[in-house]
């Protein structure tokens, strides 16, 4: 069976947030709409540009106007997760 391109890293993605779910008893990007969920991810992450998420600027939905958040660290977000999960998790997100 093929997999589509792209998927593994959306699986990988999902383990991540179920991941920090489990570790924080909450969900870890709690949007309560399409736009609202991005920008909680943003505000967490970062907002992508071409130098983290190579073609993001190509994407139909990318907007430029997007605002811009740097990535918080890790441990302030799931502040129960020992180094080496926070490591894990970083690589699955």
């Amino acid at each position: 069976m093929a997999v589509n391109e792209g998927m593994n890293e959306i699986d990988v993605w999902s383990v991540g947030c179920i991941f920090a779910e489990m570790v924080n008893q909450k969900p870890l990007f709690p949007g309560d709409s399409e736009i609202d969920e991005l920008f909680k991810i943003f505000r967490v992450l970062g907002t992508p540009n071409e130098q983290s998420w190579p073609g993001v600027s190509c994407l139909p939905d990318f907007k430029t106007a997007f605002p811009r958040w740097q990535s918080q660290d890790l441990a302030t977000i799931v502040p129960n997760l020992e180094p080496a999960g926070l490591d894990l998790l970083s690589k699955m997100l």
